[in-house]
């Protein structure tokens, strides 16, 4: 009676059957693996009787593969090919090898908070891969929504069923001047501190350039930006060329901050509120150890940042 099942427990079969069909030879595939000719033709001969026909043709010059041969073939490869997936993904989940990363995050934080976080993970994973997107807001939520994405980092929104929100970092809006400035020396400013400066602003469609704008006009303060701009490192090298004061958040110069090129001031006016950024990822989504350590850190950095600041990181 045939006994299907049988082939897919032999592994050694596989490969003796493999090897054979390789080289056309039992002889040539026993010296290739070492092992007797005899017990390469045993295991072929049982497998066939198993499934009542033959796996190769025999000729004078050799062994080539029948129909049933092929198809088995076909099926050993690919069964192979997914344990290698398989492996793969194990490998990834156990921390061994880490597979690939994949993060959505708006420019403010794909250009200055992540480098350094990244940085860390692959000290702690040094085979991981990374895939870094930069979307606008909109887009980065419309892939971590269709799972397109490990996490992602835009402005504030909410969790939802699908949607869970890790961490919320709100860092002020403030001055930014050269260390040489007036502005420099203060721990805190008003608006009107800036009031015969030459200002240096992000256009609206900047999330900080319309948070500015909706915080100036609860305020009735019409401030004429001298430059402004749509990119946040053109900004930053302007001040830096002491062309004027500039209007950032906090994270937008941490580097140069800490570098000791720039100062940044914070804004009392209530008006001239904090911008939100959320860490958030699929529920349906399950991450690898590698994922899970570089979600961990950017957490870690949102709190650490929310203190520096004074804000909170729910």
């Amino acid at each position: 009676m045939r006994n299907p099942g049988r082939i897919f427990t032999l592994s050694r079969f596989s490969i003796y059957f493999e090897m054979v069909a390789q080289t056309g030879s039992i002889r040539q595939a026993a010296s290739a693996l070492n092992v007797s000719p005899s017990a390469v033709n045993r295991q072929i001969l049982a497998v066939e009787e198993d499934m009542q026909t033959p796996l190769f043709h025999r000729h004078s010059s050799g062994l080539s593969l029948t129909t049933a041969g092929e198809l088995l073939l076909a099926a050993i490869i690919s069964g192979k090919r997914d344990f290698e997936q398989f492996q793969s993904r194990l490998d990834g989940l156990s921390g061994l090898h880490g597979g690939v990363v994949e993060i959505a995050a708006i420019e403010a934080v794909s250009d200055r908070l992540i480098p350094d976080i990244l940085s860390d993970v692959t000290k702690r994973h040094p085979r991981v891969e990374f895939r870094l997107q930069t979307l606008d807001f909109k887009a980065i939520w419309q892939a971590v929504s269709r799972n397109d994405v490990d996490f992602g980092i835009s402005l504030a929104g909410k969790s939802s069923r699908q949607v869970r929100i890790v961490s919320t970092l709100q860092p002020a809006i403030g001055f930014v001047v050269r260390p040489d400035h007036p502005l420099a020396q203060r721990e805190d400013a008003r608006l009107n501190h800036a009031t015969g400066s030459k200002l240096i602003l992000p256009d609206s469609t900047l999330a900080v350039g319309a948070a500015i704008q909706d915080g100036l006009a609860q305020h009735s303060v019409s401030l004429n930006p001298t430059f402004t701009s749509n990119r946040i490192a053109s900004i930053k090298a302007l001040i830096r060329s002491g062309l004027g004061v500039g209007m950032l958040t906090r994270m937008d110069v941490m580097n140069e901050v800490k570098a000791g090129e720039l100062c940044f001031v914070p804004i009392t006016e209530s008006g001239i509120r904090p911008l939100g950024f959320s860490l958030f990822y699929n529920t349906q989504r399950r991450l690898s150890a590698a994922a899970q350590t570089t979600l961990d850190l950017i957490t870690e950095s949102f709190n650490a940042l929310a203190e520096q600041s004074g804000t909170t990181s729910p």
